[in-house]
């Protein structure tokens, strides 16, 4: 097991906040429709969930030394939670078949959020 690359990436919840209110079309653009049902379900919590899932996607594509391009979109990228509450990366389309194509086998994530920021850690393993 190797490292390929490492990400990181921290946004305030508030620049999400209003992203969603001012433009109509960045929801859609940027998240999976599992991500909009969970977070829907945070109620109180919901914008700290988008701003950690954005920061995710960021670090995400940062650790593959490509960030978001033409092989890497952010609606592409999935950040989801196990029974247990613990973070994964589930990736679609041509991200996936890019990261397929780097031989990389798992990228390992960690989030975290306060009422203001999100941040997010990346590690793509080969």
């Amino acid at each position: 097991m190797e490292i390929f690359g490492v990400g990181t990436d921290i946004i305030e919840v508030k620049r999400i906040k209003s992203a969603i209110k001012n433009n109509s079309g960045f929801l859609h653009r940027v998240y999976t429709g599992n991500e909009i049902d969970y977070c829907d379900r945070k109620n109180k919590g919901m914008y700290q969930s988008l701003a950690a899932r954005f920061a995710a996607k960021e670090a995400v594509s940062k650790s593959l030394a490509e960030g978001i391009s033409r092989n890497v979109s952010l609606n592409e990228i999935e950040l989801m939670n196990m029974e247990s509450g613990a973070p994964y990366i589930k990736l679609y389309g041509k991200t996936f078949e890019f990261v397929k194509s780097l031989r990389i086998k798992e990228i390992k994530i960690s989030v975290s959020t306060t009422e203001n920021f999100a941040v997010a850690y990346a590690v793509a393993i080969i």
